[in-house]
């Protein structure tokens, strides 16, 4: 692998670690728990996940004569460039590890600090929602990384359970929930626009990044990546949305005056 790819990592994260310093934030609490809802989100994340390590354990490895039945021509021609030789993906593990450190970045300023566990609790319900979403259709559709179908690639590396859980890419969709909820998170307590773009590009790149190597990497077809990447990217993204101050903060019913009949108008702020 390109040593290079391993530098291209360290550009994000010194940007999430050094680029808020002097911002202003919100004088607000822009998140809270409650009881009821977590204890749904965990409870059926956790029944999920339980879920996917069942379905996992009984996955069976492509036997020998089913890969040799394996045509390229097979895949669609959008996917098929992906198709080539094992290699061992160490630029996408380093970039997943330094990505779940992404929300460690909130312990470096007082206002995030000072809710650090709300956004803890927040952060593992991403990753535990993610994680079990991504396990249980890797596991249904079972479809066959792009490395097996090369005849370059060892025998032993296409006779794995791992070899038959392409669709969709956990590395991709774990990179963007990260990166998305870490974005999100700031945005709702800085109060800078163009910080904001910033925070917003870099959370965006960043899972694309990933999406590229895995791809070149011939671990995932692209259209794996793409899901990934979307289904990572909302997760991350909503997890944060769903526990914004109390709706009831943010609705406004009023009455108002109809010639014909009285009426009641309903006003929400997002």
């Amino acid at each position: 692998m390109n040593r290079f790819k391993y530098f291209s990592i360290l550009p994000f994260l010194i940007f999430y670690t050094f680029n808020f310093s002097f911002c202003q934030y919100k004088d607000v609490k822009p998140f809270n728990l409650d009881f009821t809802r977590e204890a749904i989100i965990l409870g059926t994340g956790t029944a999920a996940a339980a879920t996917a390590y069942l379905i996992l354990k009984n996955i069976q490895p492509l036997t020998s004569q089913e890969i040799n039945m394996l045509n390229p021509a097979d895949v669609n021609g959008f996917d098929r460039g992906a198709i080539g030789p094992y290699t061992e993906d160490t630029p996408g593990d380093v970039l997943l590890y330094a990505s779940l450190l992404l929300p460690a970045s909130f312990l470096a300023y007082s206002e995030t600090r000072n809710d650090i566990y709300e956004l803890a609790v927040m952060y593992a319900e991403v990753l535990l929602v993610q994680g079990s979403i991504n396990g249980i259709v890797k596991e249904t559709v079972l479809r066959t990384r792009p490395y097996v179908y090369n005849v370059e690639t060892a025998m032993d590396e296409k006779t794995t359970t791992e070899a038959r859980i392409s669709f969709y890419s956990g590395h991709t969709s774990i990179c963007a929930a990260a990166s998305f909820f870490t974005a999100k998170v700031f945005s709702e307590y800085l109060t800078d626009n163009t910080t904001k773009i910033l925070i917003w590009s870099g959370a965006a790149i960043l899972p694309a990044a990933m999406a590229v190597i895995r791809v070149s990497s011939h671990w995932h077809f692209p259209t794996d990546v793409m899901v990934g990447y979307a289904v990572g990217a909302f997760v991350g993204y909503f997890i944060p949305e769903l526990h914004k101050t109390k709706l009831g903060e943010d609705v406004s019913i009023y009455p108002s005056v109809d010639i014909n009949r009285p009426a009641l108008s309903l006003q929400i702020k997002f």
